[in-house]
C-alpha cells in the first residue's frame, strides 16, 4: 500500500500540470481546424488499411492501421472533460468520436461492397475474432483505458501510446461492421459493433477513474 501511495503522490496533477494536459487533449481556437484535418486524414488512412487487412485476413496490416488510428485522443478527451466537469468539451469530444465511428463504418462498407465476394465470413480470422465479445476483451479494454490515461498524464511514458492503440482495437471492429453490412451479415455487424462499444465504454470508465484518482477534477 505504501508503494501505491507513493505512485499516486508522485503522479498527482498539480495546477501547473493542467494546461499541458489540456493542450494534449483539447484542440480549440486556431488549433482546432488543423487538428480536425490531421484527425480526418489519419482516420481515413487507418480505415483504408484496416478494411483491406480485414478483407485480406492480414493481421500485420490490421496492426498497422491500429498504430495510426487517432481515436484514443478524443475518447480520453471525453472522459477527461467529464472528470473536470466541462460539459461543452465533453460533448465536442464525444461528437468527434461518434462522427469518426460513422465515417469509418461508411468507408469500410464502401470498400467491402467492392470486395464482398472474396470475403469468407466463416473462416476470416479478422472477422470471426471480432464478432463475439468476450470477458477477456473487457479486461483488455479496461487495462488499455488505464494505460492510455496514465501515459497521457506523463511525458516520460507518452511513447507507450502506440502500444495502447495496438492492444485496444477501435478501428478494426468498425471496419468489420461496415464490411458485414455491405454483405448483409447482420449478426456479425452487430457483434463487431458491440465489441467497439464495449471497448469505448471501458476506456471511458478506466480512463476517467485514472484521471480522477490522480486529482484531475479536484
Amino acid at each position: 500500500m505504501a508503494v501505491l501511495a507513493d505512485i499516486l503522490r508522485d503522479n498527482r496533477y498539480e495546477p501547473a500540470d493542467i494546461p499541458e494536459l489540456e493542450g494534449k487533449l483539447f484542440f480549440e481556437g486556431d488549433r482546432r481546424r488543423r487538428y480536425l484535418v490531421r484527425f480526418t486524414v489519419l482516420l481515413f488512412l487507418s480505415t483504408v488499411i484496416a478494411a483491406n487487412g480485414v478483407i485480406e485476413d492480414s493481421t500485420a496490416t490490421v496492426i498497422g492501421a491500429m498504430i495510426i488510428a487517432p481515436l484514443m485522443t478524443p475518447i480520453l478527451a471525453t472522459t477527461a472533460a467529464l472528470v473536470m466537469g466541462n460539459g461543452p468539451r465533453a460533448w465536442r469530444s464525444f461528437f468527434l468520436v461518434v462522427a469518426g465511428a460513422l465515417g469509418v463504418i461508411a468507408l469500410a462498407a464502401a470498400l467491402g461492397a467492392v470486395a464482398v465476394h472474396v470475403v469468407d465470413f466463416t473462416t476470416n480470422s479478422q472477422i470471426t475474432g471480432r464478432v463475439a465479445p468476450r470477458a477477456l476483451d473487457l479486461v483488455v479494454a479496461l487495462a488499455a483505458g488505464t494505460a492510455g490515461a496514465f501515459a497521457t498524464s506523463r511525458d516520460d511514458v507518452a511513447d507507450s501510446i502506440p502500444g495502447v492503440a495496438i492492444s485496444i482495437a477501435l478501428v478494426p471492429p468498425r471496419c468489420v461492421v461496415g464490411i458485414s453490412l455491405a454483405a448483409a451479415e447482420w449478426t456479425d455487424a452487430w457483434g463487431a459493433l458491440l465489441l467497439f462499444l464495449t471497448n469505448f465504454l471501458s476506456i471511458l470508465l478506466a480512463g476517467g477513474a485514472v484521471f480522477a484518482i490522480l486529482g484531475l477534477g479536484v
